[in-house]
């Protein structure tokens, strides 16, 4: 073979043996950022256990489709973080914190302010977006103690503001069915004239969490006494009501049957007539409380046709 033929030879052999070179650098990089990807995110990388023929291949497959499942976790965890506001009225909402942070769902729904009913939980200024919302916030505990009706009137001005602009308001507080049910149901009662009753239905159609504590009740029940001269529902209260003897006026216990065996042995004198009467007053009782179910809404006869309240 002469010199000339082996030039060319040569020359391809030194470019093969460079060009291997950089395809096992190629190769490493690869495998190091998809095994660096997996280790980072806590998958199995026991996908390069097997043979190293198609390293290159394998290595960016994967890689990229790593990459893929992690755009869409992160689209799945960004949609679990969201919560739809319930409409009220055409301009008044209801939610808790996760809604007032679900800045598309509330810029589609044309929401312009939001009022903020937490004291230390999140939700308070340190996670508001003043540039994208005009914030209105009180601080209240969601205590049975806590006095709620003294940002009644402060409050529902602020909502009748708005609305009378045309403009649309999130009340919400942590978790949306304390504070700020509380709220808005003083808000229909004091601006849109609804006894509770009326308010609770037109609330609980359309956000089925609402559940203000028993203080809030109290207060809100009050209120409809001012108002309307007599409370129009009887409120189901979380807590069990302790049971009281109609005698003597003693707390017994929380049962019925505690009642009966505190008749029975506090006052024997009586007939067993008479202990039958004081159960039947106590069932009495019972059946007024029954005026709402179990998850407090009212029963069926008792509930209006509109999901939303007219304007």
């Amino acid at each position: 073979m002469s010199w000339y033929t082996q030039q060319p030879y040569q020359a391809i052999t030194l470019v093969d043996a460079e060009s291997n070179k950089e395809l096992e650098q190629w190769n490493e990089m690869l495998k190091s950022d998809a095994v660096k990807l997996c280790q980072e995110n806590n998958f199995n990388t026991g996908f390069f256990e097997g043979s190293d023929n198609y390293c290159v291949i394998d290595a960016y497959e994967l890689k990229v489709r790593l990459e893929h499942i992690l755009e869409r976790i992160a689209l799945i965890s960004e949609a679990a973080n969201s919560e739809k506001p319930s409409r009220i009225t055409n301009n008044l909402f209801i939610g808790g914190a996760l809604a007032a942070r679900s800045l598309y769902t509330l810029q589609q729904l044309g929401v312009t302010h939001i009022m903020c009913l937490c004291a230390n939980e999140i939700g308070q200024s340190d996670s508001q977006f003043p540039d994208l919302f005009a914030y209105n916030n009180f601080s209240v505990s969601d205590d049975e103690d806590s006095n709620i009706s003294s940002i009644f009137e402060e409050a529902c001005d602020l909502i009748s503001d708005v609305e009378g602009t045309g403009q649309r308001i999130l009340v919400h507080c942590f978790e949306g069915k304390s504070r700020s049910v509380t709220l808005v149901l003083a808000y229909l009662m004091l601006r849109k004239k609804y006894s509770l009753l009326e308010a609770w239905n037109a609330i609980k159609r359309v956000h089925r969490r609402a559940q203000p504590n028993d203080g809030f009740a109290n207060i809100l029940m009050e209120l409809d006494q001012k108002l309307h001269g007599k409370v129009s529902m009887v409120w189901q209260h979380r807590k069990p009501m302790m049971k009281t003897c109609p005698i003597c006026g003693k707390n017994v216990g929380l049962s019925s049957s505690s009642l009966k065996l505190h008749l029975q042995k506090s006052h024997r004198r009586l007939s067993s007539g008479s202990v039958d009467s004081g159960m039947k007053m106590e069932i009495e009782k019972a059946l007024a409380a029954l005026k709402i179910s179990r998850g407090g809404s009212v029963s069926p006869t008792q509930r209006q046709s509109h999901s939303i309240i007219d304007e």
